[in-house]
């Protein structure tokens, strides 16, 4: 055995307003994968979120990129839900979760390669 080299695992600190989280919760509740669904039962780290909001309007939380990642192909449901009124923010979750995965990404790349 050998070790080769060390790569550095990101997580992204995100805040998520409460509408946001309910709406991801409410998506992955319907979702056809039980994966998305379990993010949103007890236990789940939507379920999480969702209780560290307290009172507040708003929560930053940590979030791994499998996290993302699943907030992502939860969000692919939106455009469906807007159609039939329940979601307001009608295709903006998706569009910046993406945003943010990608930002991501750059970001352990430019880390893991050594040039940040």
């Amino acid at each position: 055995m050998e070790l080769k080299e060390f790569h550095a695992v990101i997580e992204a600190e995100v805040e998520f307003t409460r509408e946001e989280l309910r709406q991801l919760a409410q998506m992955a509740s319907e979702h056809y994968d039980g994966r998305c669904k379990a993010a949103a039962n007890f236990g789940g780290f939507l379920y999480g979120f969702r209780n560290m909001l307290g009172d507040e309007p708003s929560v930053a939380v940590q979030v791994t990129w499998r996290q993302l990642d699943m907030l992502c192909k939860i969000a692919e449901a939106e455009n469906v839900f807007a159609m039939i009124g329940s979601m307001p923010l009608r295709g903006e979750l998706g569009t910046k979760l993406h945003k943010i995965i990608e930002s991501m990404r750059d970001y352990s790349q430019a880390i893991n390669r050594g040039t940040r």
